[in-house]
């Protein structure tokens, strides 16, 4: 994305009509339909990255005025591309990376070998796997979608009630617990028919006397980061006395009713509304180094296996970590990139993406595919944050931070490979069959995708 261009993004408080039209074309009538809510969710994650750092930014000015910066090792511009694997990402330059072009070729080599490699396992999971009705798109594959076509059918799908036991944060920390997933700490979770403001002030107060120094409120309806409030040098307020407490409890009681409680998912998060609002109160998870936004691994998982991992946020070495510049496959090579460029099997890369690999690559993977088994969802995204101990010779740890059923981001690498093992994958169950009305849909695509390059005469050649 071109600097000028983002920066005017920002002023305007990301405007839907902003930039977005530079990454998406029209092809067709339904294929406009589909890009348009691609659009709509490249836009909400977007907004919801520039959220957290600047949420992050203003809670930790004082540290970074008075500590200094920390120089990243790989520049001081995520967005520079190049051939930069580290800068050369979605945010770069006007095409998500124009500039790099021999790291983008690398990029789809690995990708398109791990479709090769993977495609048929992934059919064979989904012929027996415990879909929900939640997830279950049985009735409007017509067997020729693309991922994105996919994409809409599962937000479609998910205005369900049942989306309540996947979305919402405090049932997600349950779940966790009943599967043994390691989780971020919470420390008070409510809904708007059981809040109270006193235990909630008395939460507070426990965290005086359990010395917890930060955290972060979180609200458990809203989506892309909206209605979060990061609280730190909570043990000084402590040491004022109760009479400070209570007016900095006032304070967040009025905010969560305000910002949080009294917030409604956006009309884009239509199934978020079945949710009843609701607020948690949960640890601020550090990664290490410098006072920063915690670094984060968001694990896709089809068909009850996982897929792939994306790394966002930044790590102990402040280095800012964009969309697509850092990635893997869940392969025996553990195969994709990192910010030292595309990896050849067994070869060293970035000493953090290494210790990843090494440390929490294959557990996280594990409980990312139990979470989406439990919850019999064909697509799942899950979220782990990830630690890095200051002594080198501690493994790294990572704890859940959310679920998500649709991820924003477009798939420029994966969106042919996902797309068919997701579409086929339902073509092969037992409960999957075509219809007069199916059929009729995947002829008439057919025809229209030969007429857009003119092998037929106009109208076809009947």
């Amino acid at each position: 994305m071109a600097r000028a261009t983002q920066s005017a993004c920002l002023a305007l408080l990301f405007p839907l009509t902003c930039v977005w039209a530079v990454r998406f074309r029209e092809t067709s009538s339904e294929g406009a339909a589909a890009e348009a809510a691609a659009s709509t969710l490249a836009h909400m994650e977007y907004q919801s990255l520039m959220r957290t750092r600047a949420r992050f930014a203003e809670a930790f000015a004082e540290d970074r005025q008075h500590g200094g910066v920390m120089q990243c090792p790989y520049g001081d511009d995520p967005e520079a591309g190049n051939e930069n694997s580290w800068a050369c990402n979605w945010f770069s330059n006007e095409h998500a990376g124009e500039t790099c072009p021999t790291l983008q070729t690398q990029r789809l080599k690995i990708a398109r070998r791990f479709v090769a490699a993977t495609h048929a396992d992934f059919v064979e999971r989904a012929k027996n796997f415990p879909l929900k009705p939640l997830f279950d798109k049985s009735a409007k594959v017509v067997g020729d979608e693309n991922y994105e076509k996919m994409v809409s059918y599962q937000i479609q799908g998910l205005i369900h009630p049942d989306v309540v036991q996947v979305e919402d944060k405090i049932y997600l920390k349950d779940t966790a617990k009943r599967l043994g997933i390691p989780a971020t700490k919470s420390y008070f979770g409510a809904h708007d028919d059981d809040w109270d403001a006193a235990a909630f002030g008395g939460a507070m107060k426990k965290l005086c006397v359990d010395k917890v120094d930060a955290f972060i409120i979180k609200a458990t309806h809203l989506a892309w980061s909206a209605g979060q409030k990061i609280v730190r040098g909570w043990q000084k307020v402590c040491e004022g006395g109760d009479d400070a407490v209570t007016r900095k409890v006032d304070e967040l009681v009025e905010f969560i009713k305000a910002e949080v409680l009294g917030q409604k998912a956006s009309e884009a998060d239509m199934h978020l509304r079945l949710m009843k609002p609701g607020v948690t109160v949960e640890e601020l998870f550090v990664t290490g180094g410098p006072p920063n936004e915690p670094l984060e691994a968001k694990v896709f998982v089809l068909w009850g296996k996982a897929h792939s991992m994306l790394l966002r946020g930044a790590d102990n070495r402040n280095c800012k970590t964009n969309i697509f510049s850092w990635y893997y496959y869940a392969d025996e090579d553990k195969s994709g990139w990192d910010f030292t460029g595309a990896l050849a099997p067994g070869q060293d890369g970035d000493e953090i993406g290494d210790r990843v690999k090494s440390d929490i690559f294959d557990d996280m993977f594990r409980h990312a595919e139990s979470f989406a088994t439990d919850v019999g969802a064909d697509y799942m995204r899950v979220d782990f944050f990830i630690g890095v101990p200051d002594d080198k010779q501690e493994p790294l740890f990572f704890a859940l931070n959310e679920c998500e059923s649709v991820s924003g981001a477009p798939a420029f690498y994966d969106r042919q490979g996902m797309g068919e093992a997701w579409r086929d994958g339902y073509v092969l169950r037992d409960s999957w069959s075509t219809t007069s009305e199916k059929w009729t849909s995947l002829v008439e695509k057919t025809q229209a995708d030969r007429d857009e390059v003119h092998l037929d005469s106009p109208g076809g050649n009947h």
